[in-house]
């Protein structure tokens, strides 16, 4: 959850509007998840963010299982 963009979510509002101006059949969410690469909805994961979960991992394995 915490890597959806809000930002580019209201953008991409924009290009939904038009696309259910042409077809009246489009429906908001199935419309962002078929398009969400391309308006940049879901951020990337960092590579240092990527090196915490890892080492958080490798400390509390022991403790989640």
């Amino acid at each position: 959850m915490e890597r959806i963009s809000v930002e580019m979510v209201f953008r991409s509002l924009y290009y939904y509007a038009r696309a259910k101006g042409r077809d009246a059949t489009v429906e908001l969410i199935p419309f962002l998840v078929e398009h969400q690469r391309s308006f940049g909805l879901v951020k990337q994961q960092r590579k240092r963010q990527r090196h915490h979960l890892a080492q958080a991992l490798d400390i509390w394995a022991d403790a989640l299982t």
